[in-house]
């Protein structure tokens, strides 16, 4: 008889997936209980959260949900069953920066690792889930592109001052030592 605990976690885990529609999971093998609490909250500032599930009960959840979402059925096919201890990190709809945070947080302790992430109703694997996280926010993309687009008009204007500000350098020069002139 299926306990009525088991139940509701696979019940909450189907409102989570109903409620957040990007997320990573994630291999917790050997990490301790401080590792995660420290990256709870690290997620927690870029508006993201960490649950540590159960395998089996992920699955069931899933199945509930698929039949509302065609992408939990690949999921499904392409990587279940799961195998490893895993935990669930969600994402707001701005995911970039959480899963910017937890790629800076697995750089510093080596028992986290990707196992796959969907995002954008797009499923990754670990490898391409890494590189993802490696990409510079949206922020810092714009941020690059304004600066490329104002370089070029600094050096014209530079290139324009050049001759003058030397005139001024040398007539400045002549002006403090009148002897040598």
């Amino acid at each position: 008889m299926v306990s009525t605990q088991k139940k509701s976690q696979v019940e909450s885990l189907n409102n989570l997936l109903k409620e957040k529609s990007n997320f990573v999971l994630i291999k917790i093998g050997k990490t301790t209980h401080q590792s995660l609490e420290n990256l709870r909250r690290e997620l927690k500032k870029a508006d993201s959260s960490l649950k540590v599930i159960k395998n089996t009960l992920f699955e069931k959840a899933l199945n509930r949900s698929s039949a509302e979402k065609a992408v939990f059925k690949d999921l499904i096919k392409k990587f279940f069953p799961l195998r490893e201890p895993t935990a669930v990190i969600t994402f707001s709809e701005d995911w970039g920066a959480g899963l910017k945070s937890f790629y800076e947080f697995v750089q510093k302790e080596k028992t986290l690792s990707f196992k796959l992430a969907l995002l954008d109703n797009a499923l990754y694997n670990s490898e391409e889930a890494e590189k993802i996280a490696k990409l510079p926010s949206r922020e810092e993309l714009i941020a690059k592109t304004i600066g490329s687009m104002k370089s070029p008009i600094n050096k014209f204007v530079y290139a324009i001052k050049y001759n003058t500000n030397k005139v001024v350098y040398i007539l400045k020069i002549k002006s403090n030592n009148p002897s040598k002139a």
